[in-house]
């Protein structure tokens, strides 16, 4: 169901505009109205199922990722399927919170999780700004060299007051810095 939801979330509205590259991932964004949709294509070296393994466990993001103070999973990813607390956090800014509905599918030669915000945000502690939105697709696949395909998707609200400078920070810097730091979390 999240993978309809986000579908719908991540409409095709116009052609996506390239901002750079950077460690073997291409990047592009895409106007959304007042949000920015973010994505990353990547062709790495790396095997399939080591960066599926990392980025799979989602209590270890915040050991990944920078940009993310705890990583939580609530109760069990039974069958792909559950809920994270991530409390997301930027210099400059108060942290984020938000519940995310997590879902994860076998694709052909590889594996894709999808995630939005929870209908319901209760397991949150309230102590910081509750995110607006939150949805993401990764697809990793394998190749026939040994090596692995990503495709990342977002579209994120951090709610709340944020500089436009930090928004374009995210946008640029940030982005790309969340997949340099799963490339080496995964080598």
């Amino acid at each position: 169901m999240s993978t309809l939801l986000l579908a719908l979330s991540l409409p095709a509205l116009a052609a996506w505009s390239p901002i750079g590259e950077r460690d073997g991932c291409r990047y592009s964004k895409q106007a959304e109205g007042e949000l920015t949709a973010l994505r990353a294509e990547c062709a790495w070296d790396l095997p399939a199922d080591k960066v599926i393994a990392t980025f799979g466990d989602w209590n270890r993001h915040a050991a990944i990722f920078s940009s993310v103070a705890q990583s939580r999973v609530l109760g069990s990813l039974q069958d792909g399927n559950g809920q994270v607390l991530q409390v997301h956090q930027a210099s400059g800014i108060s942290d984020r919170e938000v519940v995310l509905q997590v879902s994860s599918s076998a694709i052909e030669g590889g594996r894709r999780w999808t995630h939005t915000k929870a209908a319901s945000q209760a397991a949150a502690s309230g102590d910081n700004v509750e995110v607006g939105v939150d949805d993401g697709l990764w697809e990793i696949r394998a190749t026939p060299q040994g090596g692995c395909t990503i495709l990342y998707e977002l579209r994120y609200d951090p709610a709340g007051s944020v500089p436009s400078l930090m928004v374009r920070w995210f946008q640029g810097s940030g982005f790309k810095d969340m997949l340099a730091q799963l490339k080496a979390a995964a080598g």
